[in-house]
């Protein structure tokens, strides 16, 4: 009876050191390389994703301003006479919230920076110029110009007349002049809203930018169908 009571107790001593034992154990190398390689895993599907948010928020946030922009261009068309001359100066009055720059790259008064200066230091930096649509000198449209922290710049036009024909400064040239403004590959001939983009654009994120490739400019009917130049 005693050697049984002494055989159960061993037991019990038995259990408790592999208990310990099991306690004090580390993980195996296999297992740290399998947690590692999970790790690995799940940072290559996140980053990609993360990077890709934060680019289309970027891209998002230059769109706002340009939308909320040509709100407030369109307000100052209807009480400035139906006409986008001198839109600058108002706009600079009515919308201080945004840095205002003139599309021939030089600033609005009020600013004192050249359009690149502006676009480095102010993230609401919106580049602008009216332009002809029907006539010579008719103003009836207007461009807008802003860079996305992406380095893509965002081009928005309106015109308020059916388009013509304006050989030097209009938003429509004929096509076999540089700088005729297309469509879906045909050339834009009716009032509208366009939009338009370009990747890296680097320094050419300004109003008149698109007077000046030879090849033309494209434009689609929203962001997500911005033309790509």
């Amino acid at each position: 009876m005693f050697q049984s009571v002494l055989g159960r107790r061993w037991e019990c001593r038995k259990v408790e050191r592999e208990g310990v034992e099991a306690t004090e154990a580390g993980f195996t190398l296999i297992e740290l390389m399998v947690v590692l390689l999970i790790i690995a895993i799940l940072l290559a599907i996140a980053i990609p994703t993360f990077l890709g948010v934060t680019s289309s928020a970027n891209d998002r946030a230059a769109q706002s301003n340009l939308t909320n922009g040509l709100t407030e261009a369109t307000a100052q068309y209807q009480s400035g006479g139906q006409s986008y001359s001198g839109i600058s100066a108002l706009l600079n009055s009515s919308a201080p919230e945004y840095a205002w720059a003139s599309g021939s790259g030089t600033s609005t008064a009020s600013l004192s920076l050249s359009t690149d200066a502006c676009l480095s230091t102010f993230a609401n930096c919106i580049n602008i110029d009216p332009v002809d649509a029907s006539t010579a000198t008719d103003n009836q449209g207007i461009v807008m110009a802003a860079m996305s922290k992406t380095g893509t710049c965002w081009w928005v036009a309106q015109l308020q007349a059916s388009v013509g024909v304006v050989a030097t400064t209009g938003f429509v040239q004929a096509a076999t002049v540089a700088g005729s403004q297309n469509s879906n590959g045909a050339l834009i001939t009716k009032a509208g809203t366009y939009y338009a983009k370009k990747q890296n654009a680097g320094n050419n994120c300004y109003a008149t930018y698109i007077e000046t490739p030879t090849a033309g400019f494209n434009w689609g009917s929203s962001f997500s169908g911005a033309g790509s130049n």
